[in-house]
C-alpha cells in the first residue's frame, strides 16, 4: 500500500494530517499535543521507536508501526486507546485497512482529541 493512497484514504474520511521528518520531531509532537492516530515507521534512522509508543501509553491514542518488507509492509499495532499491545499479531496491508477503517469509525464517535466537541477530525503523525 503505497503512501499515497493511505493519505487520499485519510483525506477523504476527514482527518487533518500532520507529518514528521524524525522520531524526535513526532516525540516533540506528541508531548505538545493530543492525537487519535499516529502511524509511523518502525525503523527509524535518528533512534528508538519505542520512546513514541512509551509517550502515548495512558494517552487516547491508537500508535501503528509500519515494517518494511520485500514487498510492502507490515502493520504492527503498539498502543491501542491508549493500552500497550505490543506483541499483538502483525497486519498485512489488506487486513490493516479493515483495522484502520474501524479505528477510523470509533474516533467519529468519540470527542475529539483537542476539545470537548464531536469531530471528525483525525491527527497523524509519519515519523521517518
Amino acid at each position: 500500500m503505497g503512501l499515497s493512497f493511505l493519505i487520499a484514504r485519510l483525506n477523504n474520511s476527514g482527518c487533518e494530517i500532520h507529518f514528521a521528518r524524525s522520531c524526535k520531531e513526532a516525540n516533540g509532537f506528541v508531548r505538545n499535543r493530543r492525537f487519535d492516530l499516529v502511524l509511523s515507521e518502525f525503523r527509524l534512522s535518528d533512534v528508538s521507536p519505542y520512546p513514541l509508543a512509551y509517550l502515548l501509553i495512558g494517552s487516547n491514542t491508537t500508535l501503528v508501526y509500519s515494517y518494511p518488507v520485500e514487498i510492502g509492509c507490515w502493520w504492527l499495532p503498539a498502543v491501542k486507546k491508549g493500552q500497550s499491545c505490543w506483541g499483538s499479531l502483525a497486519m498485512r496491508p489488506n487486513e490493516f485497512i479493515g483495522f484502520l477503517d474501524d479505528i477510523l469509525k470509533e474516533i467519529r464517535f468519540r470527542p475529539a482529541a483537542n476539545s470537548n466537541e464531536f469531530s471528525e477530525k483525525l491527527f497523524k503523525v509519519a515519523a521517518g
